[in-house]
């Protein structure tokens, strides 16, 4: 099992929350996981994701 963690403290006065742990856990794979972005958001429902133009393939790219 490989494990990740990594704790952020928002700076002083900006928000009540005094800090946010992030726990990333492989269990039973193979091959490689890559975590590029991960998105946090205020409030009970997530939202939709919506990729950056540069991500989105377009017609002419050749590929």
């Amino acid at each position: 099992m490989q494990k990740f963690a990594k704790t952020f403290r928002p700076e002083q006065g900006i928000s009540r929350v005094q800090k946010i742990t992030v726990k990333l856990t492989t269990r039973d794979c193979t091959g490689v996981v890559k975590v590029t972005d991960i998105m946090l958001q205020g409030g009970s429902i997530a939202t939709t994701w919506v990729g950056h133009p540069s991500e989105i393939r377009w017609s002419f790219d050749n590929g």
